[in-house]
């Protein structure tokens, strides 16, 4: 069976080349199915040379699914899956690969569906049915692992910047726009391209600075999602500088640890801009009690993935409040009525029921 090319044909690359770099194309791959043992497939992890770092493969973080708890534990998420292939069978195949055209012996290799592989093995099951070739080498594979986690949404911010700094590492010469290309991310524009990778490695760099401060202040990867990281260093650049930012970086952390998880990052950082640009700049740490004090937090819920507004009201509003009287509007002129007098007291009685006054 032939599998077209997952990237730009070379016909499309030849006749708008916007990089100006060469990008790899896969050729077209022989797969075959056949039945293999899945504790002899091995996760898609291959090192490059004699290097410890230097490797190819998945971009997913490497839990342990033999472990039921802890933060590297993939049990739970591996048993569900498992549970659903007792009930459903194995719906997708998984794709695995030998690389000994390319030198790497002749290990089995997912390079994907090892989760898949994983649950296959809880199941206890002899034999599994897989995609098989032996044509994709180790860049085209890797590109092939990345998209299939990235577009089905199974991989963190996290996993991702770290993945696209192994490959900017790797490839020095690589723009951000031919990164955004091959493994397509970003829109279909350059600068989209280029925005969406940039964010990503700075993402990583303001991980790989802090990470110690985010071990000593037991905040979770999973709280320093990309737009979280983009507003700390957006506020800090505006308020202290790029000279003084690092540091002031570590302070809205050190605050946001203090708030434990009650005052959101965004919030934070928003007020801190918001004070400066009112000539009153103030210390992360102050924030938390200007907010308590001041702010209405509309966050508070058990479902963190609800939607929920994060609204802060200055001071000077909130004494605009006390005096505002809501307005009577008759029934026929309310499709009229200006929408900035319905939110005031959407807010006023909000605030009353609260107590704020």
């Amino acid at each position: 069976m032939q599998v077209k090319s997952y990237l730009p044909s070379p016909e499309k690359i030849s006749e708008s080349n916007l990089f100006g770099t060469y990008l790899p194309i896969m050729q077209r791959i022989m797969i075959r199915r056949i039945r293999v043992d899945p504790k002899k497939v091995k996760r898609f992890n291959l090192k490059i040379g004699e290097s410890k770092y230097e490797i190819y493969g998945t971009p997913r973080h490497d839990y342990d699914w033999t472990k039921s708890q802890g933060p590297n534990s993939g049990w739970a998420n591996v048993e569900e899956l498992a549970g659903s292939i007792r009930r459903d069978g194995l719906i997708h195949s998984p794709l695995v690969c030998s690389f000994h055209k390319f030198g790497y012996g002749e290990d089995l290799v997912a390079v994907q569906g090892w989760r898949r592989i994983r649950a296959s093995i809880l199941n206890k099951n002899d034999y599994i049915d897989v995609d098989y070739t032996d044509d994709l080498s180790p860049e085209e594979a890797e590109i092939l692992s990345f998209k299939e986690n990235y577009h089905r949404e199974q991989l963190s911010d996290f996993e991702i910047s770290a993945f696209l700094h192994k490959i900017k590492k790797r490839n020095p010469d690589w723009t951000y726009e031919t990164i955004g290309e091959i493994f397509g991310l970003g829109g279909k524009n350059p600068s989209s391209k280029r925005k969406a990778v940039e964010s990503y490695l700075s993402h990583f760099d303001f991980l790989e600075k802090h990470g110690k401060d985010v071990q000593r202040l037991d905040i979770s990867f999973k709280q320093l999602s990309r737009k979280t990281t983009m507003q700390i260093r957006a506020a800090a650049r505006e308020i202290v500088g790029e000279e003084e930012r690092e540091f002031f970086e570590t302070q809205i952390l050190e605050a946001f640890s203090k708030a434990k998880g009650k005052i959101p990052i965004g919030l934070l950082c928003n007020t801190l801009r918001s004070e400066f640009r009112r000539g009153n700049p103030i210390r992360p740490i102050e924030v938390l009690d200007l907010i308590q004090e001041n702010g209405v937090l509309l966050s508070e819920g058990k479902n963190a993935n609800k939607c929920y507004i994060n609204l802060f009201i200055p001071p000077e509003i909130v004494s605009a409040l006390k005096n505002y009287e809501p307005i009577n509007i008759p029934e026929t002129k309310r499709k009229k009525a200006s929408l900035g007098i319905i939110i005031l007291d959407i807010i006023q009685n909000f605030l009353k029921q609260r107590g704020y006054f």
